[in-house]
């Protein structure tokens, strides 16, 4: 019998984890000898694939074949990269960095990998969670669970504090590419250790990737105005855009110990050393961490919730929160105790004690419940996940839908969106609505099904998003107007949604399949990635 691990596939870093037998999380290092893996992908022009410091590397003289960030376009249809004539979508990128992650965990712990748990944004929706599990079976890695990372990074930091203590904490979590914003309830009394995530927030489009852009910004502007170049041309070139990716961010993270650092900058023959110091970084950063604050408020207000009351401790996850700014900023703000738990590598060690000893189905790569001895169960009552404590205490954690699934209505003769999941529900979910046919003899219905993070009942299309091409119902013939039809969702422990119509007139369920939109556009490049070598 092999290991599970728990894998953190990042925008910028990616990070694998696992449970020993003694109950310790560890890190796994990757082949270089490195925790924490770029998430940087180099094709090479002999069917070659190279992942993590070596495709950078690599791809220092041929940057038009590096790729890079692509999670930041997990489940989007209309995104792909195309190398040597193949399309790739996000997921089949990603797929190769699944497949480097876990070689190097079967030679790490020198044993085979029976499954893993793959972490995303809490605020990804049904496509990306669906695109995220893709890349994974791509990779022919069987996937026990989807799991949100401020959910993964809250797990981790309650196993590693096994004391009493009951207290509201917000988890911070700030990516390479990503955002999440989390609140956990946190109650440990003796044997009794509950965990409840109570709501999310954030944006998945934003993350340390921007402060290194405006970072970019600034200093692609003051070597123009000292060298009389032109700021566009160096943002077309390929060679001083892969030079900018690797060296920026090495900056940045020198500003995080130091007051200032200095970039020695060429292009077109030209040469110029740029000081850059921490306050003109922190100024040209400044509606980046702004957007992050107005995200908590936001998130804190849905919820009628306050940070002054509500709020005992701020946790900080994620490798962009060791920018100096963050902490600053939320002292300032919020006033709140303010503590930073492993933030390259929480995510992974809680995914990680998900991951381990949960059951899973080979077949299918879904999780079960624990047979005798295991140590996490999966979608089980009230949609819990339990992890057993290295003292043999358990803890149970409450795990919520992090959006509202509703259909397109007529109200009023107007459209807007019957909510039928609310965010916040608790995970597995399943909720049923009833609405009614809109004419006599109507032969069909084609389910216009969105998604938003409205806590109500309705919410309108301007704040919903379309997820399927087709959802469709086929009615019996001679219904009238106004006919009840219950509609039926489903959400799994993974986050992905399932539909189910019921006539009640005449008591006929229809299962329905409802296609994504941009249908199978998730395996474009899968094959090729199957055909080639990764070194």
């Amino acid at each position: 019998m092999g290991k599970k691990i728990g894998i953190d596939l990042g925008t910028t870093y990616s990070c694998v984890s696992f449970v020993d037998e003694n109950g310790i999380v560890k890190i796994i290092d990757n082949s270089e000898g490195e925790q924490i893996t770029p998430s940087v992908v180099y094709f090479a022009d002999n069917n070659e694939i190279t992942v993590g410091s070596t495709a950078r590397q690599e791809g220092a003289l041929t940057p038009e074949r590096l790729v890079e960030r692509v999670k930041n376009y997990m489940g989007d249809p209309n995104f792909s990269i195309t190398q040597d004539g193949v399309d790739y979508s996000s997921s089949a990128v990603s797929s190769v960095i699944l497949q480097k992650l876990v070689r190097d965990a079967q030679t790490y712990l020198g044993d085979s990998i029976d499954g893993a748990v793959i972490t995303c944004p809490a605020y990804f929706g049904d496509a990306a969670r669906a695109a995220t599990k893709a890349a994974g079976e791509g990779a022919g890695v069987n996937v026990i669970k989807i799991l949100d990372e401020p959910v993964a990074a809250g797990l981790a930091y309650g196993y590693s504090r096994q004391e009493d203590m009951q207290k509201t904490v917000l988890v911070y979590d700030l990516g390479g590419g990503t955002f999440d914003c989390t609140v956990l309830k946190i109650n440990f009394q003796g044997d009794s250790k509950e965990m409840e995530q109570i709501t999310t927030g954030g944006d998945h489009q934003l993350g340390g990737k921007d402060w290194d852009a405006r970072l970019s910004d600034y200093v692609r502007n003051e070597f123009a105005q000292s060298k009389g170049v032109s700021v566009e041309d160096m943002e077309n070139d390929a060679e001083s855009r892969a030079w900018f990716s690797e060296n920026i961010e090495k900056a940045k993270k020198l500003l995080t110990s130091k007051t200032s650092t200095v970039l020695t900058v060429s292009f077109n023959g030209e040469k110029e050393k740029i000081e850059i110091t921490r306050e003109a970084f922190d100024n040209v950063t400044t509606a980046e961490l702004e957007r992050t604050i107005l995200l908590v408020d936001q998130m804190l207000t849905a919820k009628d919730m306050v940070m002054a009351k509500d709020i005992d401790e701020i946790i900080l996850v994620g490798g962009s929160t060791r920018m100096p700014q963050i902490q600053q900023k939320l002292e300032q703000t919020y006033g709140k105790p303010i503590s930073s738990f492993e933030p390259d590598k929480a995510v992974a060690m809680g995914a990680a004690l998900v991951a381990n000893g949960a059951s899973v189905d080979a077949s299918s790569g879904s999780a079960g419940s624990s047979s005798s001895g295991g140590k996490a169960v999966l979608g089980g009552e009230a949609g819990a996940i339990e992890i057993q404590n290295a003292d043999g205490s358990t803890t149970t954690f409450i795990e919520k839908c992090t959006k509202s699934y509703g259909v397109v209505a007529l109200q009023n003769g107007k459209e807007m969106v019957g909510n039928i999941i609310l965010k916040d529900t608790v995970k597995p979910a399943h909720e049923e609505r009833e609405f009614g046919t809109s004419c006599a003899n109507q032969s069909n219905i084609n389910l216009r099904v969105f998604e938003n993070i409205i806590l109500e009942k309705d919410a309108s299309m301007e704040e919903s998003k379309e997820m399927y091409e087709s959802c469709l119902i086929t009615l019996t013939p001679g219904l009238p107007a106004d006919a009840p039809i219950n509609i039926i969702f489903d959400i799994d422990c993974n986050g992905e949604l399932t539909v189910t119509a019921i006539d009640l007139t005449n008591n006929i369920p229809t299962t329905v399949k409802p296609v994504r939109i941009g249908g199978d556009a998730a395996t474009a490049g899968m094959d090729a990635i199957k055909r080639a070598t990764l070194t």
